[in-house]
């Protein structure tokens, strides 16, 4: 670098012409002006001789190929296989060996190929970002692989991992949750199905139905909390095909409810109930979730329930249950009535004792007084058949139950709390007035020989209170049985029940049921206005002495 001469600012030669001064070199002249960037060229990767799964493992592949192609159409449409397999093994149960195996072996397959679709997917977004790529392409990738590894992972962990041990069984064609227990009655009329519902109990209920040993089958009796659909609807099928009758003699849920809908007619037993719920894959996924219960809709439909309860049961969650009303069943014609009175359908003239029992069995009167007697039922079908075997008429065989049922019901009567009694004096005086009025001058009222235990006036009873009465027996028989034996009246209630509400009230209605068969003098107490009166004066007494005439009107010395 040449130097300047220095000149005296003070001297001649300041006021003369400078020196030239020499341009600066070009490299100083460009470090006062600003530098452009440099502009970002696209990376050229190296001609690489790897194959197409390394290139994709290592990001090589550009974003739209790693991302659409490799992931998109080959790990997701595998993974939605899957998963609805898995969705048809728990909703419908169908081809479970097959299924079991399928998932056995595919699922490290999808586990496999899932990581190489996002892994390779995952480096591609961080490359296409590197090159200055658009930041909103490059992060949406990235965050839709995320939530694809997260939802893998829930899948796996809450869904498959949970059910291996089960999907080993079905692969070696052992069903996990066991199989339904079916066996024929002694006389061969009826098949019992209990339990749950498992691989292969469609074929096994219709190689039953069609053997010869059950030739003589009417009904198929439920009791299941249900089970695999598919078998379920094998079950329905082999029951259509034969017409037999569906009886629900237990709790018959879930899939049970199919086989129940496919007889015809369909009884639902006193103890029985009909459950409803919608159903789970067990697979976390929406989409699967309302495809399952949409088929399950279309088979309901098909069976007849209506869409008010296909609706109800859609709504119910998969851990839940809704057990449907015995009136919305009778409503929707889905069960047969039960009988209102005490009087029962009766069997065929050529029928058996074994038709009278299981008729009485399902009247829910006669059923709740066996549980409560056991023996009960037994009885009444021998005195019942026995009427029927001498030829007696309708009328007399169904009165022909009515003797052992007075046997029992001095201590219905005495057991019962007080507001059951009370309902029961209503009732007497009820039909006392209804047969108060003697069916020509002269002749004895029919309310008297109600009063005095004649079983037979029964039968002239209005239909209303045959209904009343049915339903307090079925109240009573169901009620808690006593804690103790009545005790006999003490003089001071005597004197307070004669003081008060009069001196027949005594026992006044112990003879009701008393089952007397003699026929009485047409003169000797002839009027039942005396015994209504009384009955009629008992709602005007002060709660404490109502209490104890309702009681001491039924008991004697």
């Amino acid at each position: 670098m040449t130097e300047r001469p220095y000149i005296d600012p003070t001297s001649a030669a300041a006021d003369g012409p400078r020196p030239t001064q020499a341009p600066p070199a070009a490299w100083q002249q460009a470090s006062h002006r600003p530098r452009p960037k440099p502009s970002r060229q696209p990376r050229v990767a190296p001609a690489s001789t790897a194959g197409y799964f390394t290139r994709h493992w290592r990001g090589e592949q550009s974003l739209p190929r790693s991302y659409w192609v490799n992931n998109f159409l080959v790990a997701v449409p595998l993974s939605m296989v899957l998963a609805g397999v898995m969705s048809w093994v728990s909703v419908k149960g169908d081809s479970l060996q097959v299924s079991a195996i399928v998932l056995l072996l595919g699922m490290p397959l999808l586990l496999a190929l899932d990581a190489w679709c996002k892994v390779g997917a995952w480096r591609a977004a961080t490359n296409y970002l590197r090159e200055s790529g658009s930041l909103l392409w490059g992060w949406l990738a990235r965050i839709t692989l995320a939530l694809g590894v997260l939802h893998l992972l829930l899948f796996t962990l809450f869904g498959f991992l949970p059910e291996v041990g089960g999907f080993w069984q079905m692969a070696r064609g052992i069903d996990p949750i066991g199989h339904a227990k079916m066996s024929l009655s002694a006389d061969g009329r009826s098949l019992r199905l209990d339990g749950v519902i498992g691989m292969g109990d469609g074929e096994r209920l219709r190689a039953m139905l069609g053997s010869e040993g059950a030739r003589g089958i009417k009904r198929v009796e439920l009791s299941s909390p249900g089970g695999r659909v598919r078998e379920a609807e094998r079950m329905a099928t082999a029951l259509k095909a034969h017409g037999h009758e569906a009886r629900a003699v237990g709790t018959c849920a879930s899939a049970c409810t199919l086989v129940f809908l496919a007889g015809s007619p369909r009884q639902l037993a006193p103890t029985g109930q009909l459950g409803f719920h919608r159903a789970s894959t067990g697979t976390y996924n929406p989409v699967f979730e309302e495809l399952a219960n949409q088929e399950l809709a279309k088979t309901y439909r098909e069976l007849g329930l209506p869409q008010v309860m296909i609706d109800k049961t859609l709504d119910t969650p998969s851990r839940s249950m809704w057990f449907a009303p015995r009136a919305d069943l009778l409503a929707y014609a889905l069960i047969a009535p039960s009988p209102q009175t005490l009087a029962i359908p009766l069997p065929a003239a050529n029928a058996g004792l074994a038709d009278f029992d299981d008729a009485l069995r399902m009247h829910p009167v006669w059923e709740a007084l066996e549980r409560r007697n056991a023996g009960t039922v037994e009885t009444v079908a021998k005195r019942m058949w026995t009427a029927r075997a001498t030829g007696a008429a309708d009328e007399d065989v169904q009165a022909a139950a009515l003797p052992a049922l007075a046997q029992q019901m001095p201590a219905l009567v005495s057991g019962s709390d007080v507001v059951l009694r009370r309902r029961y004096v209503q009732l007497v005086a009820d039909q006392a007035r209804a047969l108060r009025t003697p069916p020509r001058p002269g002749a004895r009222p029919p309310c008297r020989d109600l009063l005095d235990g004649r079983l037979s006036v029964r039968q002239q009873l209005p239909l209303a209170l045959q209904v009343r009465e049915a339903q307090w027996l079925l109240d009573a028989a169901n009620g808690a049985p006593p804690r103790w034996l009545p005790r006999p009246p003490s003089a001071i209630e005597v004197e307070v029940l004669s003081r008060t509400v009069g001196s027949n009230a005594l026992g006044m209605l112990a003879r009701v049921w008393a089952d007397a068969p003699e026929a009485p003098s047409p003169a000797a107490g002839a009027s039942c206005e005396p015994v209504i009166a009384t009955l009629d004066r008992l709602p005007a007494q002060p709660p404490a002495r109502r209490e104890l005439a309702e009681r001491l009107v039924f008991q004697t010395r």
